[in-house]
């Protein structure tokens, strides 16, 4: 799957002291942050500590029992994610390139998470959504350049429970995906209440209705 580069970066700056500052507030855990030449050698990169310790924060704050995981890479917003999920949690993560998921499965368990926690599904985002369970889902993670958006957001109404969260990654890119109409088809929604973070690659965190 296609994902944003170090390059997107809607700071335009490494050196930008407002992004020092929010991502050094994140603590990773080493194993994580050991994943991350992987993930560059592989050619995904991955989300940031601050997106991953606000994916955290976010699953606990709902008290996220399922989750599913768009853009699995080698596992980084898995991992994070799992570190704010319930005990007896699960997460279902897809990535058309099942060699990366090889590298998640192994990041995983060096964290803890059990294998009957993880599910990994090989395939195009928009084919395997349309087969998850509906009401099914606490939170849906994006963090892939290109998809259907109106089939995905369609998805995300079938698929999360009232109160929870869909969470889009690469908002604020400076190059132009789908994330980005995704994100109007979002706003122009009446099943949603949503806000931008800028943070990482820009996130909308979107709000389910009851």
């Amino acid at each position: 799957m296609d994902r944003p580069t170090m390059d997107d970066d809607f700071f335009k700056s490494s050196e930008s002291s407002v992004k020092q500052r929010i991502e050094s507030f994140a603590d990773e855990l080493e194993p994580i942050s050991l994943a991350r030449p992987k993930s560059i050698e592989l050619g995904c990169p991955a989300i940031s500590a601050g997106v991953g310790s606000l994916l955290r924060t976010l699953c606990t704050t709902i008290d996220a029992k399922h989750v599913v995981d768009v853009g699995t890479g080698v596992g980084i917003s898995a991992a994070w994610l799992s570190l704010g999920l319930a005990e007896d949690g699960t997460i279902t993560s897809i990535d058309i390139e099942s060699e990366y998921q090889k590298s998640a499965k192994e990041l995983l368990n060096i964290i803890g998470v059990n294998s009957n926690q993880v599910r990994l599904l090989a395939g195009r985002a928009n084919l395997v959504l349309s087969k998850l369970t509906d009401n099914g889902y606490d939170l849906v993670f994006v963090d892939v350049n290109q998809f259907d958006a109106s089939a995905l957001l369609e998805d995300a109404v079938r698929l999360i429970r009232n109160n929870g969260l869909l969470i889009v990654h690469g908002v604020l890119s400076a190059r132009e995906n789908s994330a980005k109409l995704l994100t109007e088809l979002i706003h122009e929604s009446n099943d949603f209440d949503s806000s931008i973070i800028p943070l990482g690659q820009g996130l909308v965190v979107a709000a389910r209705k009851s």
